[in-house]
């Protein structure tokens, strides 16, 4: 009777630990993410993504709509993802060029992030622009 009952402790502990430990890891996620994003399927895009994410997508998905290009196959290289908590950064090449992907961890799971930051615009992205002002400059009166 002892061993049944160790036996079934066992499988109990065992069930557990595999229900509570979560498949999807960043890179699994990042790769689902970006292969769905890639075929125009943004339905299922945004189920991988934070509510936040849902207007990036949306503006993804118009802009693929003026286009009216069919999906086309995306070659993911090298995800290389960094976990610092909740957080993580997933760095890949996407044809050959470099990107990088956020992730949060929410409720158990990996969710990729799309932040509406503007880009970063350094003086010698603008060289040869006449409008380009030095970051160093200060407007006197």
């Amino acid at each position: 009777m002892k061993k049944v009952l160790f036996f079934a402790f066992i499988a109990i502990a065992v069930i557990s630990m595999n229900a509570c430990k979560s498949s999807d890891t960043p890179d699994k996620v990042a790769e689902k993410f970006l292969n769905h994003i890639s075929k125009k399927e943004f339905a299922e895009a945004k189920k991988l993504a934070t509510p936040e994410s849902a207007t990036s997508i949306d503006m993804l998905e118009s802009f693929s709509k003026m286009g009216g290009d069919q999906p086309k196959e995306t070659k993911i290289e090298d995800m290389k993802c960094t976990e610092d908590g909740d957080k993580a950064v997933c760095e890949y090449k996407e044809d050959g060029e470099e990107k990088k992907l956020d992730l949060v961890k929410k409720e158990g799971k990996w969710l990729v992030e799309m932040k509406k930051e503007s880009p970063d615009m350094s003086t010698t992205e603008m060289v040869g622009d006449s409008t380009a002002v030095s970051q160093d400059s200060t407007i006197k009166e």
